[in-house]
Parts: structure tokens; sequence; C-alpha cells
């Protein structure tokens, strides 16, 4: 009896760790709190695992209106969808739900702004410079510090729902087993 619970409690111990397994966001383009000087064309998120097919995400802008977007495709770890219309300055969120490879569900989210210079119908003295020798791509996009925006994983929905009842399925089997030697 006593190896039956050591067999229980350790199965109780282990399951966490399973459940915190789960896929997590670790690229997006443009990056989590980007500013970016040229909307992006693309939206494009990396996982550390692969993803099923029926992942997708939206875009909202800061008033809560979803945005249009082409259509979702999934490539192992990578998701990514086109934005067929240039994006308005502002605050842009991207939510996100996937299946990972462990067949759970996970959601999450992150900002991005987008700042484009505004365009005057007055004109220059000096030649204007194009859009794409005048601001970085969004494919390009790092924090104020210079560095890569890898903490979108800080994003990543972490559900603990299958531990919670993995834990009461074993905890019942158990209470069963304990019952039953004791008769």
């Amino acid at each position: 009896m006593k190896r039956i619970l050591l067999i229980c409690l350790a199965a109780l111990w282990l399951v966490p760790g399973v459940a915190m397994a789960h896929s997590k966001l670790e690229n997006a383009v443009p990056a989590q709190d980007a500013t970016v000087a040229v909307p992006p064309e693309r939206i494009e998120l990396t996982f550390n695992t692969k993803i099923e097919k029926l992942s997708h995400f939206k875009i909202w802008n800061a008033a809560g209106e979803e945005m249009e977007k082409g259509t979702v495709e999934v490539d192992g770890m990578t998701m990514s969808g086109t934005v067929p219309a240039a994006l308005p300055n502002g605050i842009y969120t991207v939510k996100w739900a996937i299946i990972g490879a462990d067949g759970h569900s996970v959601e999450g989210d992150y900002a991005f702004t987008v700042e484009a210079p505004v365009m005057t119908n007055e004109p220059s003295a000096e030649p204007e410079a194009t859009a794409e020798t005048s601001s970085p791509s969004p494919e390009t996009s790092v924090d104020a510090g210079g560095e890569n925006k890898e903490s979108a994983t800080d994003q990543a929905g972490t559900n603990y729902t299958p531990a919670i009842i993995i834990g009461v399925i074993i905890a019942a089997a158990a209470l069963v087993l304990f019952l039953r030697r004791r008769k």
C-alpha cells in the first residue's frame, strides 16, 4: 500500500513539469513592444515546437477592432499571415491561439506600434528618401535597448488545467485502491 501511495505522490510531483512543457512563442515579427516605421506587410510568429495547422492569429487595433489579414499559414514551428492593407499609425495587438505538438491549446498576445512618417503635400528642397532606405524593415525590429525581443514567451499562456485533471484522477485512483485494500 505504501508503494502505491509513493507512486501516486511521485506522479503528482512530476505532472506539473509535463504541463509546463507546452509550446511557447519564441520570436515575433514585428517584435513584441517594437515600434516600426514601416507598416508590416506580414506577421510571423515562431514557436519552440511544431504547431498544428488549426493554429491562427488575429490583429486588433487600439479601439478593439479586428484588422483585416490574409490567409494564415502554418509551416512547422512558424505561423504567418499577410496584412493586405497598410496599417495606419497606432498600437496593435496580435492575439494568437495554437495547438502544439503535444495536442494542447495555448493562447497569448503581444503588442507592437506603427509610427510611419506622415507624408505632407509641401515640396521639400531635399529629395525624399524611399521607405526602403530611410527606415528599418519590420523583420529587423529590435527593442529600444537594441536587443532582440525574446520576452514574447512571457506572454505565452500557461494552462494548468491538464495537470489538475491528471492530479485529481491519480488522487481518486489512489483513494479507490486504498479503500479496496482496507476491506
